[in-house]
C-alpha cells in the first residue's frame, strides 16, 4: 500500500474521532476485510466501541472491552498486536464477546493492534473477517502501520488544542489586565470624589459629586461587561461566574454592603440570555437590599434543581433605621424590578420582591430552566 496517502488522510483529521474514524476506513478497504472497527479508552480500563465500518449487528456498539476481556483486552493487557484464525474457539482470548462477534457477527479471523500514546494505549484498532485464513501477518503489519498513524494524528489534535488553549489563556490574560487598570482607576476616581464630597457643605456641589460618581461607575460597568463579552465569546463558556463575580466587586466597593455568592446543584453551561437575566436580577436584588433595608451584608443564593433555576437576594445583616419600617408591597414596582419580571416571564418564570419586614428584603428570581437551557 501506498503509506504517504493514508498518512496524510489520517495525520490531517481535525478531532480525536476523525482520527480514528479515517484509521478504521482504511483499514478496511487496505486490506479488502469484511469489517474494521475501534475502542476508544474512555478511562484506563474501559475502551468502550466507537467506530466502525462494515458491521451489522446492532448490538455492537454495546461492546466495553476492558484488560484480559476478548481479543482487544489481551491486546490493551500486553501492548502488543495480535491476531486469532477463529474468534470462537481461540483458547488464548476470553469468551466475553464471542456471542456478538463469532454467532452475531460471523467473524472468524480478527486481528487487533494497540494505539499508543504518551499515557499507554489510547485505542485498538480491528480488522475481521468472515473466513478462516483471510487475515495474517500482512494484515497486522498494515494495522501497525495505521495505528502508528492514529498515534501521530491524535498527538497532532492535542497539539493544536494546546496551541488554541495557549492562545485563550493569552487573550484572557491581556484582557484582565486591561480590565483591571482600567476599572482599578475609575475606582479610584470613585473613592476621590467621595472623600471631597465630605468636606462639600453645599447641596449643590455634593449632588454634582454624587452625579459625577454614578457616571464614573455607569462608565466601569459598561467597561466590565464589554471585556467580559469578550471573554464570553471563547468557546470553553466559563465565563458567568467571572462576570457575576466582577459585577458583585464593584457593587461592594460602590454600596459598601458585602456580598455573598452561593451555588447549589449541578450548573451546564448556561444560555446568555439566562446569565443576563440572573446577574442583573443579583445587582437589582442587591440594589434593592441596600437601599430599603440599609443591607451591610447581602447573600446571593443560586440554586439548581430539576427543571428549575432561582435566584434569590436576602439581606442578612442591616443598619436599623431611626424610624421602625414600614411594610412595602410584596411586588416591587421600581422600574429595575419590572423589567427584570417582563424578562422573567417572557421566559415562563417570575420575579418576586419582598419589602422590608423585619428588617429584611428579599428578590427572588424563578425560571424552568431544562427547556430554556436547550434553545
Amino acid at each position: 500500500m501506498n503509506r504517504y496517502a493514508p498518512v496524510k488522510t489520517i495525520v490531517l483529521q481535525r478531532t480525536s474521532a476523525a482520527v480514528i474514524q479515517a484509521a478504521v476506513d482504511i483499514a478496511r478497504d487496505a486490506l479488502g476485510s469484511d469489517v474494521a472497527f475501534a475502542a476508544v479508552g474512555s478511562d484506563s480500563t474501559e475502551f468502550p466501541i466507537s467506530s466502525a465500518k462494515g458491521i451489522r449487528d446492532p448490538r455492537w456498539s454495546s461492546i466495553v472491552v476492558r484488560p484480559h476481556t476478548g481479543l482487544g483486552g489481551e491486546v490493551l493487557a500486553r501492548e502488543r498486536p495480535m491476531i486469532v484464525a477463529d474468534y470462537a474457539t481461540d483458547a488464548h482470548i476470553s469468551r466475553d464477546f464471542v456471542e456478538i462477534v463469532a454467532r452475531g457477527e460471523g467473524l472468524r479471523a480478527v486481528a487487533c493492534v494497540p494505539v499508543l500514546g504518551p499515557a499507554g494505549v489510547e485505542a485498538l484498532l480491528y480488522a475481521g473477517a468472515h473466513l478462516e485464513g483471510v487475515l495474517g501477518d500482512r494484515a497486522v503489519t498494515v494495522l501497525e502501520q495505521l495505528g502508528t498513524f492514529a498515534s501521530v494524528g491524535l498527538e497532532q489534535v492535542r497539539a493544536r488544542e494546546l496551541e488554541l488553549e495557549l492562545a485563550r489563556l493569552r487573550e484572557r490574560e491581556r484582557l484582565a489586565s486591561q480590565l483591571h487598570d482600567s476599572v482599578a482607576q475609575r475606582l479610584f476616581t470613585i473613592g476621590a470624589v467621595a472623600q471631597a464630597s465630605r468636606a462639600q457643605g453645599d447641596p449643590t456641589g455634593l449632588i454634582d459629586a454624587i452625579e459625577e460618581i454614578e457616571t464614573t461607575a455607569a462608565d466601569a460597568r459598561r467597561e466590565l461587561r464589554e471585556t467580559l463579552l469578550k471573554l464570553h465569546r471563547d468557546p470553553e463558556n466559563l465565563v458567568f461566574d467571572v462576570q457575576l463575580d466582577g459585577e458583585v466587586r464593584l457593587l461592594e466597593t460602590i454600596t459598601g454592603c458585602t456580598v455573598r455568592v452561593v451555588r447549589r446543584g449541578t450548573f451546564t453551561r448556561m444560555p446568555d440570555h439566562i446569565a443576563r437575566l440572573v446577574i442583573d436580577a443579583a445587582v437589582e436584588g442587591t440594589r434593592n437590599a441596600v437601599k430599603h433595608a440599609h443591607a451591610g451584608l447581602v447573600e446571593v443564593e443560586i440554586v439548581h434543581t430539576e427543571g428549575r433555576l432561582s435566584l434569590k437576594v436576602t439581606a442578612l445583616a442591616v443598619d436599623t433605621p431611626s424610624e421602625p419600617p414600614h411594610e412595602t408591597p410584596a411586588a416591587g414596582t421600581g422600574t429595575g424590578i419590572r423589567t427584570l419580571r417582563t424578562r422573567a416571564e417572557r421566559l415562563g418564570g417570575s420575579v418576586r420582591l419582598t419589602g422590608v419586614s423585619a428588617g429584611r428584603a428579599t428578590l427572588r428570581l424563578d425560571l424552568p430552566y431544562n427547556d430554556l437551557a436547550v434553545t
